[in-house]
């Protein structure tokens, strides 16, 4: 059974802040997705989610708490567990550039791998501090901001009792992403003291590498992921999307076609042979001993011309 994972990555906008936006308005447009023509973010995804019986995993971005306080990170954390879905640990070192209490001493890097193995244990430490002050669970997993771990993260989490990371993305800039494997990792595998959970890519053609990402790939390619995950026996199936996700590129109003692709995900999710579940409820045990895969799910032409078109209608309505 193939174990799916719907992970949402929550946070405010470092760019916003440092543009001058007010810390309430970078949370109704990021968080909560308030714009123009309704709400679109964590709020309306949680009651879609609800609607179609699914658990969801949003990793919540905590250093912006030392910038805008501790409230919108309580407020962002409440109605996800209060729905009963799963907050997780992600941080955006950006946010360092104006913390009043500073874990690293004035050093300073675009994403967590840019610091030393020391300095990553002080951030990820306190960021699990301000997650847990804000009422979340003590965490399992993490997710770097900007996918920017490396072999280091994955040390420092083992040192802090976490089992999880699912930063690894292959269809991340190789100067983000710096988590060395033996092989192309496709599936869970131990390393560093943690389960390295990738984020689930395809082949769209020749050798390129699509993520499963609710803004990247069609409703129709998620639906293969997950088909042929389960076809293959795949241990995990790891989606990605956003809190603000289903809005346009200036964050004004929503992209329908992406609304749409969301829900016809949603409902996707409710069939086959796969189960979505959370970090909380993966058979550790098993992912511990898992044979990791050799080749890529491949999708066909159809499908990444379908995506391709969609795609451009998108790029010019929305």
């Amino acid at each position: 059974m193939t174990a799916v994972l719907l992970t949402i990555d929550t946070e405010l906008s470092p760019s916003a802040h440092k543009r001058g936006m007010a810390a309430d308005e970078n949370f109704q447009r990021a968080i909560l997705g308030r714009v123009s023509d309704g709400e679109w973010g964590i709020e309306y995804q949680i009651e879609r989610l609800n609607a179609y019986g699914l658990k969801g995993v949003f990793f919540v971005e905590v250093l912006s708490a030392e910038v805008v306080g501790l409230d919108l990170l309580k407020r962002t954390v409440a109605p996800i567990l209060s729905a009963g879905h799963e907050v997780q640990l992600h941080i955006h070192t950006e946010w360092l550039e104006w913390v009043q209490h500073d874990p690293v001493d004035g050093r300073r890097g675009r994403s967590i791998c840019n610091f030393g193995l020391d300095d990553q244990y002080r951030l990820l430490k306190h960021g699990i501090e301000l997650m847990t002050a804000a009422g979340a669970p003590q965490p399992v997993a993490f997710r770097a901001g900007n996918y920017g771990a490396n072999n280091d993260t994955l040390r420092a989490l083992a040192k802090l009792g976490l089992q999880y990371d699912t930063s690894y993305n292959l269809c991340a800039p190789k100067q983000a992403c710096r988590i060395l494997y033996a092989s192309e990792l496709l599936d869970p595998a131990w390393i560093d003291g943690v389960i390295e959970i990738p984020v689930t890519c395809f082949a769209d053609y020749l050798d390129h590498r699509r993520p499963a990402q609710i803004c990247a790939s069609s409703a129709s390619e998620l639906g293969f992921v997950m088909a042929e995950s389960a076809r293959l026996g795949r241990r995990t199936a790891v989606f990605v999307s956003h809190s603000f996700e289903l809005l346009n590129r200036a964050r004004t109003r929503a992209n329908r076609l992406l609304v749409r692709r969301f829900e016809r995900f949603c409902e996707l999710l409710t069939r086959g042979d796969s189960i979505g579940c959370g970090f909380t409820a993966l058979d550790y045990s098993a992912l511990v001993n898992a044979v990791t895969a050799e080749k890529p799910l491949r999708s066909n032409t159809g499908r990444t011309l379908l995506r391709t078109a969609e795609q451009a209608l998108g790029s010019v309505l929305y």
